[in-house]
Parts: C-alpha cells; structure tokens; sequence
C-alpha cells in the first residue's frame, strides 16, 4: 500500500515531542512490512526540503501556519499517486474531507487541544486564541464521515461527544522505544521527583514545581530534577519561581541524551506530571517501564496513561500532587505496590502492537 502521511512536525523538528516520536515508529515498521510511506509536513531552519529516514520519504515544505495550504496544492496533482492519506490534526487540521474520498483518507488524532490555544499561542497570535478555541468543535465536525484513529479511550470519548461516530474511531496501544527493566531493583537515596519534556507552557511545569514546593514543607531534603528544553522566557519563568519560594535540591538538566534521561528516570521515586491534558503521556510509560510511578491529574490522557486512581488529583491542585506524593513516601509498601503495578502494565506494549493496530484501522 502506498501511504501518505500529513502532520506539521516530522522527525527532527524542534517543537517534535512524543506525537512525532509515535508516528515514525509506526512508519517505518510499515516500510520494513512492504509499504511506500511518504510523510509530508513543514519546514524549520535547517532543514531538508526532502529527505529520507528509515525507508519514509518525508517532504516539508511551508511552516506551521501554512503547511496546510502547501499540503492542499502539492496532493491535488498528486492524489491518486496513494493508496491512502492520513490526516494528523495537532491543532490544526489539514481539511481532507474537502479533497480526499472517505475511502482514501483516516484523521488520525492525539488529543483534542482547546486549552493549548491559550497556554500556547505565542505573540500577537494571541489575538486569534480564542478563535481556534471556538473553532476546533466546528471543524471536527467536518471530519463525522472518516474514520478515525486515536490514542486512549478518552480521547475517542471526547470524539464521540463532538460529533464522531465511536464505531468509526479505532484505539491503537501506546507503546515505548526501550522495554521494561527485567527486574525492579530498590530505589535508594533521598526522596527524588522528576518532571520530563518540553518546557513549555501548555505541560503546566510551574504547577509541578508548586507541588514540589508543598512537597519539600513535608520532606525537606526531597530533590527535584527537571529534564528538557523550551522556549528560554518560560524556563526563566520557573527559574524565577523557584527563586521566589526559596526552593533547594532543584537542578535543571535541559536535554539530555535517551541513556541518561533513563538513568534519571529510573533514580528518581516519583515523575510528575501535570499537563491539563494529554493523548497519553509517553514519559509516564517510560517512567514506569523504569520502575518509577506516576502522580498526575484525572484529565483526559493522563489517567488513561497512569491507570491508577490513587495517583490522580484534580485538575490544578498542586496542593494534592504533594499529597499523593508525601503518602508514596511514608508508606514504603504502598510505594512499592504502586510502582509494581505501573511497571507491570508496561510489558505488553511494543511498537509491533502499535503498528499491528495502526494498519489494520487503515486497512492494509
């Protein structure tokens, strides 16, 4: 089958995070089992215009607000070229249902993204937030008719309550780069929580750092690490926080490479996640496959990803993530329960799964 993938980040884009990461996994496997993939997406300084990369040809042109368009005028001679077009929507879609047959196209979607129109809308774009915030129920609706692929029950959920038909919307399994750790071994040392990914404003990293700091009033020598790049104004903003509350055992570690981001992972006791809303949490899986649970929101992904109530807490309340945690750390057992059930969930996923799902909801 001759595939044609449509996203606005590919392989190597400095805004790329678990979506893209997902999305070339299961693409080349696609390419090892015999199909042609191309990936077509935006351009970033740097890059090449065309390019290939394990067996996917990828071709970008246009940037994020105007990759879309340059999709619509670069397939309409192009369109019988593929057997089918996949239409991933991060916020913005690429509108196939006006161009390409249901039959030809799948909309392939992490997460429903309202909120990120205010936490991530940078500059005067600003102006248009509250456009796209009233749009996205609108131009879902456009896509009733195609058959969807998403990434956790609750996204399919929201779907369906936009309009999408549940039974057109399939559910493919998460699944990580590196398996489990063959065996748990005992966490030692000081109380350490971690927070890992981009730092930016829509992962709500300053809420984590407000939750550390409930969390060091109860154990004072609890330490934090903070691993991953982003934009400098939002880093020199939690820098600041963390000034302002006189916090201490906090290091910054910026990005680091796959072997040492594990090494941390696996040292600390608990990883925090605080994002409002999620496909799924891809650092929440590897934490686990690390032997490191989980303390998160009860938001959409997120608790699809953790899958353990008694590590939820309601959205925004950094004053029950430091709860959660606190209680992990007084009861050694319950910590040990926890983390045992999260890494055990971790061991059927693999990308073959993943990719097995994803070619049999496009049919091939």
């Amino acid at each position: 089958m001759k595939i044609l993938m449509l996203s606005w980040r590919s392989p190597g884009h400095p805004q790329g995070g678990g979506a893209e990461g997902l999305t070339q996994e299961i693409l080349k496997r696609a390419v090892e089992r015999g199909h042609e993939v191309t990936w077509f997406s935006a351009m970033w300084p740097g890059a090449e215009p065309v390019t290939q990369i394990d067996g996917v040809r990828i071709i970008r042109e246009g940037v994020q607000w105007s990759v879309h368009l340059r999709a619509w005028r670069w397939l309409r001679t192009r369109r019988d070229d593929y057997d089918l077009i996949v239409d991933q929507i991060n916020t913005i879609p690429f509108f196939t249902p006006f161009y390409v047959p249901a039959a030809k196209r799948r909309m392939y979607i992490f997460q429903t993204a309202r909120e990120f129109w205010w936490r991530q809308t940078p500059g005067l774009f600003k102006l248009i937030a509250p456009i796209g915030y009233i749009a996205e129920p609108l131009y879902l609706r456009v896509y009733r008719r195609t058959r969807a692929i998403t990434i956790s029950a609750s996204t399919r959920d929201e779907l369906a309550g936009l309009g999408l038909r549940p039974a057109a919307i399939d559910i493919i399994p998460m699944a990580n780069t590196f398996p489990p750790l063959a065996e748990l071994v005992p966490k030692a040392g000081r109380l350490r929580v971690i927070v890992v990914g981009r730092l930016e404003p829509a992962k709500h990293v300053e809420e984590a750092i407000d939750a550390f700091a409930a969390l060091q009033q109860r154990v004072p020598e609890a330490a934090l690490d903070v691993v991953g790049n982003g934009a400098p104004a939002y880093r020199e903003e939690l820098e600041g926080r963390i000034a302002r509350l006189g916090l201490a055992n906090v290091t910054f570690h910026g990005r680091v490479e796959e072997g040492r981001k594990h090494e941390l992972m696996a040292a600390a006791h608990v990883h925090v996640f605080c994002s409002h809303r999620e496909g799924w949490g891809l650092t929440v899986t590897e934490a686990a496959a690390l032997g490191t649970p989980s303390v998160g929101y009860d938001v959409p992904g997120v608790r699809d990803s953790i899958g353990d109530i008694r590590l939820l807490a309601p959205r925004g309340d950094a004053e029950a993530i430091a709860t959660r945690i606190a209680g992990l750390h007084g009861d050694p057992e319950q910590y040990e329960r926890v983390r045992r059930e999260a890494w055990e969930r971790t061991h059927d996923l693999s990308y073959e799964h993943t990719t097995d799902a994803f070619l049999e909801a496009i049919g091939a």
